[in-house]
């Protein structure tokens, strides 16, 4: 039988080896991946010799149409953040629910879906936001249920006590005790929220992005994540830690995985490769996002851990804001959004900054990007070039590079953090279930929404 699609000929990186192969795609799936034929043919074949052909990128972590206030959200939608994905690479995001504290978990994933269904060119699927604890009736009983209909992560913080977001340390022991029974797995956003709070009033006055800084030094972080895992190790429970700014955060998940504790961490480009320097200019404000962005040994550090195996992930934490958004806080860091554009290029940067400038193989970055993810976040069809996997890939070709301009991208705002920057890595061609969704950083068919929620099985601790 002729398969509908094959990839022919380019350097297939996956499962940590890299070899030039023949793929072959038929209804949306890989049905083999062969040596290299010259007589091998399909419906539609795709030249991929000099290119590098990686499994599609997941996005572990990313928020389009984050709800800020009545009737106030970021400025990316599930369109314009999934045509940016697309156009970078990305064929899976994991985004969040957005019910209140003690809301029922169920109800706030089958409400995500319903906004984000025929609207995506991506596929995509929900973290479940996991606040109010103390609010809900039965909580692990509402684990039980976001697990059954395919979201086994949920998500905890340690900071944000005004907005009603922070957990106590009776109430994470308790959810990852939960998680443990039930095979489901608990992220936390780890920074100290009560000493923040204090900072963000003590250093207001300053009226500049010096107080974001400042008011969030890198103890508020790796204090927190020492605490939350030793209430890991207390619960013998598994903890995901997200978006990991500083190098001792990074240390803090080496020693615990090491004692054998059930620790995860992840980190963005943002961290790996952008400095405190960038508060600097006229545009420094424009940089916020929380945690910061922290110093040039925290970003080597950082990629050191990645390379060992300490962190398993690298993904966005994409929250796109426009000018206007930011310029709207007018000195006080208080009213700052926080947050960056970053899901058309999360692939570029890990290959531009850690591929490209030596820091991590290709084949580590494709294990950070794409295998990783697939295993700890459920996704049983992505991460991998292999029979029977989903047929997403990203090919990119090595010598080519483009000059970050936020005017050719995707997203919805008028800043990019990598503006003017040399990039390497951007695909040639995003490929989704068999179709290419996006070539050479344009959508192939604007107005049509391949994407599909994604149900997820239980997470793998590795």
């Amino acid at each position: 039988m002729t398969a509908d699609l094959l990839i022919k000929g380019g350097t297939v990186v996956s499962g940590g080896r890299s070899a030039r192969r023949d793929i072959f795609a038929s209804g949306g799936r890989i049905t083999a991946v062969l040596p290299v034929c010259a007589a091998a043919c399909a419906r539609r074949v795709i030249d991929a010799r000099g290119l590098l052909v990686l499994p599609g990128i997941i996005d572990a972590h990313a928020h389009f149409r984050l709800r800020l206030g009545p009737g106030k959200y970021t400025s990316d939608d599930f369109t314009s953040g999934s045509a940016a994905a697309a156009a970078g690479g990305t064929t899976t995001f994991i985004d969040y629910t957005g019910q209140g504290p003690g809301e029922n978990l169920l109800a706030g994933l089958q409400a995500r879906i319903k906004e984000a269904a025929g609207r995506t060119y991506t596929d995509f699927s929900f973290h479940c936001m996991l606040t109010g604890w103390d609010k809900m009736k039965n909580p692990a009983a509402r684990l039980a249920e976001a697990v059954k209909a395919g979201a086994p992560t949920f998500k905890m913080f340690t900071a944000y006590g005004a907005r009603g977001l922070m957990s106590g340390d009776e109430a994470i022991i308790a959810a990852l005790s939960a998680a443990k029974r039930l095979g489901a797995l608990i992220c936390v956003h780890a920074e100290d929220g009560q000493v923040i709070d204090m900072l963000t009033e003590a250093y207001a006055g300053l009226k500049n992005i010096k107080a974001l800084p400042l008011s969030r030094p890198a103890f508020t972080e790796t204090g927190a994540v020492g605490r939350v895992a030793a209430l890991a190790a207390a619960a013998d429970g598994p903890v995901y830690f997200v978006h990991l700014s500083s190098a001792g955060s990074s240390e803090i998940v080496a020693a615990a995985r090491k004692a054998g504790l059930k620790v995860m961490g992840e980190t963005c480009p943002q961290y790996l490769a952008l400095d405190e320097s960038r508060f600097k200019g006229k545009d420094g404000y424009m940089y916020s996002c929380c945690p910061p962005i922290r110093t040039k040994e925290d970003n080597a550090r950082l990629w050191a851990a990645a390379k060992k195996g300490q962190l398993q992930v690298i993904a966005t934490d994409n929250c796109t804001f426009t000018r206007a958004q930011k310029n709207a806080w007018k000195g006080d860091i208080r009213k700052l959004p926080m947050g960056l554009p970053g899901a058309q290029t999360l692939l570029a940067t890990a290959y531009t900054y850690g591929v490209k400038a030596g820091k991590i193989s290709v084949e580590k970055m494709v294990q950070l990007l794409c295998e990783n993810p697939a295993r700890i976040m459920g996704l049983q069809n992505k991460g991998f070039i292999r029979p029977g996997a989903d047929a997403d890939f990203a090919l990119i070709d090595p010598s080519a590079s483009v000059k970050a301009d936020w005017r050719k991208m995707r997203h919805n705002t008028d800043f990019s953090p990598w503006q003017g920057q040399k990039l390497y890595g951007m695909p040639k061609y995003t490929i989704l279930r068999g179709s290419i969704i996006a070539e050479s950083g344009e959508l192939t068919a604007p107005g049509q929404f391949p994407g599909q929620f994604q149900r997820r099985v239980k997470p793998q601790i590795i």
